[in-house]
């Protein structure tokens, strides 16, 4: 196979794969290498969250790629985020953020993003156009059980402009509260940030 042949020693090596080599390879026809090539030309436009996923970090499932590409512009961004920033993501853990940290420590396995990224492959960020910036500059943190999945809720709020964030502070300046808000709920209290429940919000994002 092409590893044993030395045609590739890591993920980046891919794209760098010729006809000629591939059909030089014990029981590769025409036909099956030209379909290889294809796939492989074909694998070269992908999304920033398929990307980061298909990377295999640890504990990295396709949600929490999802929340990474929501989050961070181009994969670049990733390579010096820190713990503390990765935790205030929502659904984004101590045990998660300190994988993803590890991950991007190691420089043999950043030198091949790199190359991957230089070799030809499109990486899009799919982030969805805001319908409005009416909720521009403001930020939310969602706690508690909400009428909707969280999921939605915060996508209803970036879809406005804003922005959702894990942890609350002095810059917060609405927590979204739902049935048995626990202890994000009574920082907000303590701080004096505006709470708001689900019908609030509604209200507050009404046109007109």
């Amino acid at each position: 196979n092409f590893v044993d042949q030395k045609l590739i020693s890591s993920f980046s090596d891919i794209y760098s794969l010729k006809y000629e080599q591939i059909i030089e390879l014990e029981r590769q026809g025409e036909k099956s290498t030209h379909n290889l090539i294809d796939s492989i030309d074909k694998s070269r436009k992908t999304t920033l969250a398929r990307f980061i996923f298909a990377l295999g970090i640890r504990f990295v499932g396709e949600q929490t790629a999802k929340i990474l590409a929501q989050n961070y512009e181009k994969m670049e961004d990733l390579f010096s985020a820190d713990e503390e920033a990765l935790t205030a993501l929502d659904d984004i853990g101590p045990k998660v953020a300190q994988s993803i940290c590890h991950a991007f420590k190691n420089k043999e396995f950043v030198e091949d993003i790199k190359k991957l990224l230089s070799s030809g492959l499109e990486v899009e960020n799919q982030k969805k156009q805001n319908s409005s910036d009416q909720l521009s500059g403001k930020t939310f943190v969602i706690t508690g059980t909400l009428p909707v999945k969280r999921n939605i809720a915060k996508e209803a709020v970036e879809d406005l402009g804003g922005k959702v964030s894990g942890s609350v502070s002095k810059k917060t300046d609405y927590v979204l509260a739902g049935e048995e808000a626990g202890s994000k709920l009574e920082k907000a209290q303590a701080l004096g940030v505006t709470v708001i429940d689900w019908n609030d919000f509604l209200e507050l994002t009404k046109e007109g």
